[in-house]
């Protein structure tokens, strides 16, 4: 079967764990060769250092400008309509949450809030993210280092950012879907924290 458009992925990976790789300072510090038999969703640049991805999100065009090459290796990108390439979801706007992606999705200000709503159209019920720490680290804005059209962003969309996944924790609250955070040291608190090696034995 073709995997052409968001429909075909609604409850594709039903009752599975998922891996959301963030882009945060912290995900430099992990050993991400321990996901290799695991399913990954990967976010942005975070194919840099773990391009074994199932599947990869990206919203931001300049990603697709700068970065093409890696984008377009990903094994199935999923994206907002109107971007160069790529499986299009409508967006619906930035605060809201979205059980059915083939309504269209809400950004949250970040592509790892679109990543949530996939992983959960797709039937994933324990979702567990790494490098989501939504702090900078020393000047690091992500595992890379420091990106400078983030620099400020600890003032100015961090604050949206973490909003809105206070939100999704609430809208969460009453399903049968767990989030859950890996990073080490994080700005997010309405997940539960949790280290990498207990969620690989889940």
């Amino acid at each position: 079967m073709a995997y052409e458009k968001i429909a075909d992925f609604k409850n594709l990976h039903r009752g599975k764990n998922a891996f959301i790789l963030a882009s945060g300072p912290s995900l430099a510090q992990m050993d991400l060769s321990l996901l290799s038999r695991r399913i990954v969703i990967g976010l942005n640049r975070s194919s840099i250092t773990f391009p074994e991805t199932h599947y990869h999100c990206t919203m931001d065009l300049r990603m697709f400008n700068e970065f093409e090459t890696l984008l377009r290796k990903s094994r199935y990108l999923f994206t907002l309509e109107d971007r160069p390439f790529g499986i299009p979801i409508h967006l619906l706007g930035s605060e809201g949450f979205s059980f059915d992606l083939e309504e269209g999705v809400y950004s949250g200000y970040t592509v790892s809030y679109l990543a949530m709503q996939l992983a959960i159209y797709m039937g994933f019920k324990k979702i567990f993210y790494l490098g989501l720490d939504l702090k900078h680290d020393k000047g690091q804005t992500h595992f890379f280092g420091r990106d400078q059209v983030s620099a400020n962003h600890e003032n100015t969309e961090i604050p949206k950012m973490i909003r809105m996944m206070g939100h999704a924790a609430e809208v969460l609250a009453d399903t049968d879907i767990k989030v859950y955070n890996c990073s080490p040291d994080t700005a997010l608190t309405c997940f539960e924290r949790v280290t990498l090696d207990w969620a690989l034995q889940q």
